[in-house]
């Protein structure tokens, strides 16, 4: 019997960096075997330099770890976070993918004005408050010029594709308090993907690796999903 090479493709999101998704790809490396390429987009990371990239640039980077992957795995998974989802979502339109696991895919953003679409109740803001993001993520907005915000949103327009081209299975996961991506835009996607799934989290915001009892319900959903059918390396406490 021949035993398929699995290759896992891990996708960032906008002024992120490998660290979004680390604790996702470390879970699953314990417990399977595969290949995998984990590209930080130019300019992004721990330090940030976006003054002189594009997004074309991020979307190259994504889609050359994609052909890479497939060079050497016959079986491609791809995970992508907020605007990796988008890329994810697309490569899955034009290449050979198995299985695609979106979290909070960026094919709608949330402006300030409009907050009030996400209709959260008082506890979901109460919520959000006390998670304290915003505390995390201010030292980086500095970094952030409005050139970068313009290549985010037309490099997601672009990428978005008719995702009634995707035919693999999907699983969509979306936090029902994100303040950056409204979890409605999963649910307009799950209608338009043939074969997908959705998995709204309560309580979960956009960055779902800052919060630990939501990214191990993540990882536990994302390992379901991808490695049912895979046998463990070894058992598991």
């Amino acid at each position: 019997m021949t035993i398929s090479k699995i290759g896992v493709l891990f996708l960032h999101g906008y002024t992120g960096g490998r660290f979004e998704l680390e604790p996702t790809f470390r879970y699953l490396k314990k417990r399977y075997d595969f290949e995998y390429e984990f590209p930080q987009y130019p300019g992004h990371g721990t330090t940030l330099n976006l003054s002189y990239v594009t997004g074309d640039d991020w979307y190259r980077e994504a889609e050359e770890a994609y052909l890479n992957l497939a060079a050497r795995a016959d079986k491609i998974f791809v995970i992508g976070f907020s605007m990796g989802g988008v890329f994810a979502s697309f490569i899955a339109q034009k290449y050979q993918v198995d299985k695609l696991v979106l979290i909070a895919p960026a094919f709608d953003h949330t402006k300030l004005s409009r907050l009030n679409r996400l209709k959260l109740s008082p506890v979901e803001v109460r919520d959000h408050i006390e998670l304290n993001l915003a505390a995390k993520v201010r030292p980086r907005l500095k970094n952030i010029p409005l050139r970068a915000m313009q290549e985010f949103i037309k490099i997601v327009e672009a990428k978005i594709g008719d995702l009634k081209n995707i035919r693999c299975e999907t699983l969509l996961i979306h936090g029902k308090i994100d303040l950056l991506v409204p979890y409605q835009t999963s649910i307009e996607a799950k209608e338009k993907i043939p074969h997908s799934k959705l998995v709204l989290m309560e309580h979960t915001p956009h960055l779902i690796m800052y919060t630990e009892d939501k990214l191990l319900k993540l990882n536990i959903l994302t390992e379901r999903f991808l490695f049912l059918d895979v046998q463990l390396k070894h058992l598991v406490d």
